[in-house]
């Protein structure tokens, strides 16, 4: 059975299963769909290794997505399996104050990307395939002060989002004018680095943080993924420099009463040590750039109900960068329509400008997109996705393109 019947059908059962209302099927089985997780409690297994401190996450996202217009019309089915495992180390080792976490991904399909020929990227699930480590990393607090250490993806702690999550494009929350002009992408999805983090907090909100990654989590200068493609090759030195970036904030998020209306503030900077290609020609010693981000909940209805509004900005020196500046922002509603409280409506656009000093005649992409998240039960959830991609890789000769997908997702 090829991907695409095996995606079809997955939808087609789990719509059935979510929207019917037989009562055969709840009769047969009535608490699966209120469960937080498919797979249940384990027989209270689950629970028990909780309170010893083990806590176990598995998901599993797939999605459809076909293209028209671009470099050509097509269709691909791409998924990506989530294994984790957190550990408190207080209550499994007596470590005060210790986290420890370990995940794996199992990456596989093929990727929108070479239909719509966008350099934003359609999909944040597209990535290399393969069987692979994630992270791995202990954590320890000190007072005020904490401290991560292991193989990091810095993108789950720089920048981040709030808002942003929603969206199935993979530049939103992650802005172009750093990933773009980094060595391969830098300490992101997919591809961790070993590092460090340092974060201090003024407050339950308010923080100032640091961290320091490999330089090249690709291992090539080239960007050949199969060299790393398991995540087991661990690489520091040979030109590929460090990742440095840092950041202060306020997180109204985290002392949220689910009374007011919290925001997210946060300004930073990046640096990458290795060398770059200057456009006009020569090499220069680095490069770098700033970025600001807020996440703002302008209309609360109840609990994370409402209307939350999102921007982020990033510049980098564009005589040696892809992009100079990039700029994504969005609207999202949880709880838009009556009776789909946990339902999440969503638009948004970015645009990513290319140098002006590049020598080709790439001038800018942009991304609308429209989305609306489905939450069929607390541990699945359907997201039908449309995007228009303006001038795809920036290239004026290659018309728009349109991306429809349907994704699916479910945690056991």
């Amino acid at each position: 059975m090829d991907y695409f019947s095996r995606t079809f059908r997955l939808c087609g059962a789990v719509v059935i299963l979510g929207l019917g209302h037989s009562s055969f099927l709840y009769a047969a089985t009535p608490s699966l769909w209120e469960r937080d997780q498919l797979s249940g409690d384990w027989g209270g297994n689950r629970d028990s290794w909780s309170q010893r401190g083990f806590d176990f996450t598995f998901e599993y996202t797939g999605e459809l997505i076909g293209t028209s217009g671009g470099i050509s019309s097509g269709s691909v089915y791409q998924g990506l399996g989530y294994g984790g495992m957190d550990i408190d180390a207080q209550k499994a080792f007596g470590w005060n104050g210790t986290t420890l976490h370990m995940s794996t991904l199992w990456i596989h399909g093929s990727s929108p990307g070479q239909y719509a020929g966008d350099e934003l990227g359609v999909s944040n699930i597209d990535a290399y395939d393969g069987l692979r480590l994630l992270q791995v990393f202990a954590e320890k607090d000190f007072g005020k002060l904490n401290l991560r250490i292991g193989n990091l993806l810095a993108d789950e702690e720089f920048i981040g989002d709030h808002y942003s999550d929603t969206f199935v494009n993979d530049s939103f929350g992650q802005p172009a004018a750093w990933s773009a002009n980094t060595l391969n992408g830098g300490p992101a999805f997919y591809a961790p680095g070993l590092g460090l983090r340092l974060r201090y907090d003024f407050s339950e909100a308010a923080y100032i943080q640091a961290g320091i990654y490999d330089g090249d989590t690709v291992d090539d200068a080239a960007g050949d993924p199969s060299i790393n493609q398991h995540g087991l090759h661990f690489e520091l030195g040979n030109g590929q420099g460090w990742t440095s970036l840092y950041e202060i904030g306020y997180n109204g998020f985290n002392v949220d009463d689910n009374t007011g209306l919290p925001g997210w503030y946060r300004a930073g900077a990046w640096h990458h040590s290795a060398e770059f290609e200057k456009h006009a020609g020569g090499k220069s010693e680095g490069n770098g750039g700033i970025y600001a981000a807020m996440d703002q909940m302008v209309v609360r209805e109840k609990g994370d109900q409402g209307l939350g509004v999102y921007w982020c900005l990033g510049v980098s020196e564009r005589d040696r960068s892809r992009f100079q500046w990039s700029l994504d922002a969005g609207a999202s509603y949880q709880g838009l329509f009556s009776g789909r409280d946990e339902d999440t409506a969503a638009i948004g656009l970015i645009y990513g400008r290319h140098s002006r000093e590049a020598s080709s005649p790439r001038s800018h992409e942009r991304v609308l997109e429209l989305t609306y998240k489905y939450q069929l039960s607390p541990s699945v959830y359907l997201q039908p996705d449309i995007q228009w991609i303006n001038r795809p890789g920036g290239d004026s000769s290659i018309g728009d393109a349109w991306a429809f997908g349907l994704r699916v997702g479910m945690e056991f």
